[in-house]
């Protein structure tokens, strides 16, 4: 006899909670960054070798500083603004309607703006860009040094670099929807981003060889051949996981503005902040496009490739990590306990590189650097770079991934003064320190990289200020009564300074090792043999584990 009960219905899989997500996706973005910058590194070490360093600058400082302005300045803004973005329904109620109405909300996010609307700000970046690089490059043409506009292929080797950045702003609305699909869709992202690298580098390569061997000797035109050429792996494959349909098309749905009001305004007060944002950003870039000659360029080029490599892998996929989960649910109780273990772990680096670079760098430049880029400023600007920015950079970038998530437009509009404040300071230092350059009664001896790396680390402390300042203000007047212990816990800790540097057996333990491999840096001699260079190093790695230990 057939039992009248109803069989038991299948367990469902729980849906990964926004946390584990998050874990996910920054251990994907670390893996790519490591992945396709290991596989880069030889090849940029190639590049290096075969190109010259005024061909290096004019590519890596003055080409890529076009690009990335009309990249940052048309979709940052954008980008923000949808990410914080809480879906609404649509004309009509579609499958996912009962999972958008049960998406926790809160006071800090977006009101809900349509998948049309979303779909139609999305697409403005690439429209935008069209007129920011008309107005960048007519600048940038305009300002030129004559010894720069003379190589050769300059202008259809600017006109690849400017077409390669169009290309990528027309699959925003792709690489939208890939961010803001749940969970996240990091295989296609880590497909484009990581085969764009390296098709890049490859792209560049073969160029360089080919162009040299078939005797032209157009090495500026092989590194734009390669850009444009990973602009087009990055359209093919967003193109390829989710076709083409509505791209560069804003539509309007029924019964609703183009755009959602609070969203526009949100993208806009971003926008017009990214123009600040950036300028501070690429300020060393732009100083050094003016005041340096061309080879010194190319030597400053290559100690920001190398001293960004670290901020590459670790740093950038850390800080969009976070601004994902923070923007996805800034109301969570995990959210100080991140907060809080992010800023803390940065507060390490503080001590860690100025304590470890100086001496064990020497030791390593010889692999890295061909010996006519070790005559020009690299070695220095990297040391610098290394050892004073990159930590700060780690800092300021975690506290503005939570000031993105959490700020209103008229907070957004404050962190512009701030920025204004902070270019300020930047000119300040700037002219101090080139100034008071060379005192050699103290032993002051700078060079104009090295003051434009310490003029960037003034402008960034007056950022990390403002930053941490927003975070202060948003655990003690936001969420004194939201989540439990533990978020009142670690609320309490990001408001202590004390609380977020390292513990005084860590600075002990770094000064102690800072001094000890300084001493056997002097004590060896390990340029003249492998051992002594291997003692060295073994040396700091061995002193770097047990600071580790003890953090």
């Amino acid at each position: 006899m057939p039992s009248t009960s109803a069989a038991p219905a299948p367990a469902q899989t729980p849906a990964p909670t926004s946390l584990a997500t998050s874990l996910v996706t920054g251990r994907a973005l670390v893996l790519l960054q490591l992945l396709t910058r290991l596989l880069t590194f030889g090849l940029n070490q190639a590049l290096v070798r075969l190109a010259p360093p005024e061909v290096f600058g004019t590519a890596a400082i003055q080409f890529d500083l076009v690009c990335s302005t009309v990249l940052f300045l048309s979709r940052e803004g954008v980008r923000n603004a949808l990410l914080r973005a809480k879906s609404g329904p649509t004309q009509a109620n579609g499958p996912d309607s009962d999972q958008n109405s049960v998406q926790k909300e809160d006071k800090h996010a977006t009101g809900k703006a349509s998948e049309d609307q979303i779909a139609a700000l999305a697409s403005v970046p690439f429209y935008l860009g069209v007129l920011v690089s008309a107005i960048v490059v007519t600048i940038y043409l305009y300002t030129l040094p004559r010894s720069t506009s003379q190589q050769p292929d300059f202008l259809l080797s600017l006109l690849l670099y400017v077409s390669s950045s169009l290309v990528e702003l027309a699959i925003e609305p792709l690489y939208i929807r890939a961010l803001r699909s749940d969970p996240p869709n990091i295989r296609a992202r880590v497909q484009a981003e990581g085969g764009m690298a390296i098709v890049k580098a490859v792209i560049t390569v073969a160029s360089v060889v080919f162009f040299e061997r078939a005797g032209r000797g157009r090495p500026l035109l092989a590194f734009a051949v390669g850009q444009m050429a990973g602009a087009v792996w990055l359209a093919g494959r967003y193109v390829f996981e989710y076709g083409t349909k509505g791209l560069l098309r804003i539509k309007k749905g029924q019964r609703e503005n183009l755009f959602d009001p609070q969203l526009l305004a949100l993208a806009m007060a971003n926008t017009r902040q990214s123009v600040v944002k950036h300028l501070l950003t690429e300020a060393d870039r732009i100083a050094v496009g003016r005041i340096c000659p061309l080879d010194e360029q190319g030597g400053y080029a290559v100690a920001m490739n190398y001293g960004s490599l670290v901020a590459r892998i670790i740093f950038q996929p850390l800080e969009e990590t976070l601004l994902l989960h923070f923007s996805r649910d800034l109301s969570s109780a995990s959210t100080s306990s991140i907060l809080y273990m992010a800023i803390h772990f940065s507060s390490h680096l503080l001590l860690l590189l100025p304590a470890f670079v100086p001496p064990l760098l020497p030791a390593v430049l010889p692999i890295l650097l061909p010996r006519r880029y070790r005559n020009t400023s690299a070695p220095r600007t990297l040391e610098v770079y290394l050892k004073a920015y990159i930590p700060l950079l780690s800092l300021n970038g975690i506290l503005e991934a939570f000031h993105a998530s959490s700020a209103s437009p008229k907070q957004v509009a404050r962190q512009a003064r701030w920025m204004i404040a902070s270019s300020a300071a930047f000119v300040l230092a700037l002219w101090s320190m080139i100034e008071w350059s060379d005192i050699p009664v103290i032993g002051i001896h700078l060079g104009k990289e090295e003051a434009l790396i310490y003029a960037s680390c003034v402008t960034t402390l007056v950022r990390i200020t403002y930053a941490y300042w927003h975070v202060r203000r948003f655990f003690t007047r936001l969420l004194p009564s939201q989540g439990g212990e533990d978020v009142a816990v670690f609320s309490a800790k990001l408001r202590s300074v004390r609380q977020l540097l390292p513990r005084w057996q860590v600075w002990v333990a770094v000064l102690i090792s800072g001094a000890g491999l300084r001493w056997v840096q002097n004590a060896v001699a390990w340029q003249s043999s492998w051992k002594q260079w291997a003692l060295l190093v073994g040396t700091g790695g061995m002193l770097g584990m047990i600071n580790l230990g003890i953090m």
